[in-house]
């Protein structure tokens, strides 16, 4: 499913009236009525005038911008089939906008009640309260009117209990990066237009859209944005695009050869589960390299469809006829593991995955030019310092803070764009492991996880993923393919354990439920 930034939604409003004769006003009454559609989905509001009911209404709130005119719109059709509604005017209509002007003289020629806001006070009576304040144009905080607002809805739904709907973002929502203005109201429901804004989906924007309703606009707008930077979730329905039948006459030979270097005498478990979740992600054979000096330790845990050796010095044998090398997990922070991982970065010809201390081995590799964040040039955003090989890199914040020499809190602002333009730069497939997860191509593309839950948090976890992500690239998927792949499976591992278990299930449970994902997604498609 496409995901839309405020600048998508600002140019498709741009270029759709001239490329299909469609004009803005059109896409503003198919907005309108896509939230009327929305309501009706969850209300009976035909009941609004029945017994208990009678005197009840659907509250409009409405700023004098393009979002309050959405408001407008909506209202002018429930009030014409037969629903009790009332608008409220945030602001000035004097200077409202061209459109918001339109669909005021309309709902007032047909008889809907409009008033001030400062002159309702009828709030008991709200059976839902639609917030069509700002929309998503907002950049920056809120206006103090508007938080005054805000408030006063929040006071009111606790003492009258009524539901909040936002149309598009909640006020106050900053739909390309989810960050949130002082003052944002948590919504019950959003209803958003064309698709999924990108600060719905982001931390903490995600904490106040509530359950996300996504609504038509009636034309083909994809089309108008195929030149631009792409942006998309992970869900099921791409999964099961991406998962591919084996055919009967699979073997080992040709499932996959994979090789995962890692461990230490302080984590031995690490490459242990990466391992492990290789050989239930289907690769065909799965050794571990791991230091001698715990060799046997592996060798006596781990399960007996894993292969051990030992680390050498010959780094191109030990990865020769290897359809994937994963490096990382529990290597421990040496100068001889920051050797290691520089022998295998110039010396391995292998597809690599990289994780957790190979990541830390590297320091460094880029520089970021924060003044290039607010103009979205994403060529002078990001440049690299050391080159690395195509591989796919799977660090969490913490280890992407340190990759690019920026702050977590920052990377938190600028989630995606820094992802993209750090993927491109390096030309790598890179899964930064967050809330939510995304995996950023070096085309530019991102994918934002949208499943997954708080039972992931914990040590371990990010091993599993790398042994999955190992595994599809062993058995012939592709590197983005496999990441994609890798990040939803691993996250529907963990939802179906959360449904019965939400405290306390384990990675090497996670690994477990790989096959029963696999096979529901295979299911889907017979």
């Amino acid at each position: 499913m496409h995901i839309l930034t405020r600048e998508d939604a600002q140019y498709i409003d741009q270029v759709v009236p001239t490329a299909f004769d469609i004009p803005l006003e059109l896409l503003m009454e198919n907005a309108g009525r896509g939230l009327v559609d929305a309501l009706w989905g969850n209300y009976d509001l035909l009941q609004l005038d029945e017994n208990n009911m009678q005197g009840r209404f659907v509250l409009f709130l409405c700023g004098c911008g393009n979002n309050g005119a959405d408001g407008l719109v909506a209202a002018r059709h429930l009030m014409e089939q037969g629903v009790p509604v009332r608008v409220v005017l945030c602001g000035n209509p004097d200077k409202g906008s061209t459109l918001f002007q339109s669909q005021l003289k309309r709902c007032k020629t047909i008889g809907c009640s409009v008033e001030a806001y400062d002159d309702f006070n009828d709030w008991s009576q709200a059976v839902v309260v639609v917030e069509g304040l700002v929309g998503t144009g907002l950049e920056g905080a809120l206006r103090s009117s508007t938080i005054e607002i805000l408030h006063d809805i929040d006071i009111m739904r606790t003492q009258y209990g009524f539901a909040v709907w936002a149309i598009d973002v909640p006020a106050g929502l900053d739909a390309t990066t989810g960050q949130i203005s002082e003052g944002t109201l948590a919504c019950d429901y959003t209803v958003t237009f064309g698709a999924m804004k990108q600060g719905l989906l982001l931390y903490p924007g995600k904490n106040v859209g509530g359950v996300c309703i996504v609504a038509p606009l009636g034309v083909p707008w994809q089309q108008m944005i195929v030149d631009r930077y792409q942006t998309f979730t992970i869900d099921n329905e791409l999964a099961e695009l991406l998962i591919e039948y084996r055919p009967d006459t699979a073997h080992k030979g040709v499932n996959g050869n994979l090789l995962i270097i890692g461990g230490s005498g302080d984590m031995v478990g690490a490459p242990m589960l990466a391992g492990e979740a290789a050989v239930h992600s289907g690769a065909g054979k799965t050794t571990l390299a791991v230091p001698e000096k715990i060799q046997k330790i592996v060798q006596g845990r781990i399960i007996p469809e894993v292969m051990v050796t030992s680390i050498t010095a010959d780094i191109s044998g030990l990865c020769h006829q290897r359809n994937v090398v994963a490096i990382g997990p529990g290597l421990g922070r040496t100068d001889e593991v920051k050797t290691l991982v520089q022998s295998v970065l110039t010396m391995c010809d292998n597809p690599l995955v990289i994780d957790a201390d190979a990541l830390y081995a590297m320091g460094h590799i880029g520089i970021v030019n924060q003044d290039a964040v607010v103009s979205g040039d994403l060529n002078k955003l990001y440049s690299v310092s050391k080159s690395i090989p195509s591989c796919v890199m799977t660090p969490h914040l913490g280890e992407f803070s340190r990759l690019i020499n920026m702050p977590v809190k920052w990377i938190e602002r600028n989630y995606v764009i820094v992802a993209r333009a750090f993927a491109m730069a390096h030309n790598v497939v890179l899964v930064l492991k967050g809330i939510p997860s995304l995996v950023a191509l070096p085309d530019g593309t991102v994918y934002i996880n949208t499943i997954g839950n708080s039972g992931m948090g914990t040590g371990g976890m990010g091993d599993v993923l790398t042994g999955v992500i190992s595994a599809f690239i062993s058995q012939g998927y592709s590197l983005q393919d496999s990441a994609v792949l890798g990040v939803y499976v691993h996250s529907r591992s963990a939802d179906l354990l959360f449904d019965n278990r939400p405290w306390g299930y384990t990675p090497s449970d996670v690994s477990l439920h790989i096959g029963q994902v696999i096979g529901e997604l295979l299911g889907e498609r017979e």
